[in-house]
């Protein structure tokens, strides 16, 4: 594992040459350690302040759906900077892997342009988690939570499309490593 690490930093930037799947899934295991701890720390720094509001009201005996409402007004004041921490955060990821990922389709003998869909995704992805901001920050700040619920599976559903790209590196990374002659 530490090899993978060292000659992942190493090789960042380098889209030459080949990467064994052993290699490259070391190093995909560290990019996803790396964006889900950055995840989880961003989550739980912007959540704290609602759960704080959400103690408060709960000891001093405001109702559940107040205090729901509350607890959303609350959050929505940082859905942009959430939206765009997020987007940093793929991005990390996305440049962690991509040059690995070339020398991986390479070494299995797959065409090096496959690379592009995960940079399409990603990128595409990010697009919509920003574009979507006003619509979440407008619903979080109504009284509806329906209202909420809707436009919460409505903007999902096209960041989805990050999937698509996780999913071909995971079949391209699955793929042997096929000899040069």
């Amino acid at each position: 594992m530490g090899n993978a690490i060292r000659h992942g930093f190493a090789n960042l930037t380098n889209f030459a040459g080949r990467d064994s799947r052993t290699l490259f899934w070391w190093w995909v295991l560290l990019i996803v350690v790396i964006t889900f701890g950055l995840s989880f720390i961003s989550g739980i720094v912007f959540t704290a302040g609602a759960m704080g509001t959400a103690f408060q009201g709960a000891m001093s005996g405001v109702d559940q759906d107040q205090l729901q409402m509350e607890m959303m007004r609350n959050m929505a004041g940082s859905v942009e900077t959430q939206a765009w921490i997020g987007v940093a955060i793929s991005l990390i990821g996305l440049a962690l892997l991509i040059a690995s990922f070339v020398r991986r389709l390479r070494d299995a003998r797959l065409p090096v342009g496959i690379a592009i869909i995960p940079v399409l995704t990603t990128l595409f992805a990010s697009y919509v988690s920003v574009a979507a901001v006003d619509d979440i920050r407008a619903a979080m700040m109504s009284d509806n939570m329906q209202t909420m619920s809707d436009t919460a599976a409505a903007s999902s559903g096209l960041g989805l499309v990050a999937y698509i790209g996780y999913l071909v590196v995971i079949v391209c990374g699955l793929i042997p490593s096929r000899n040069v002659n």
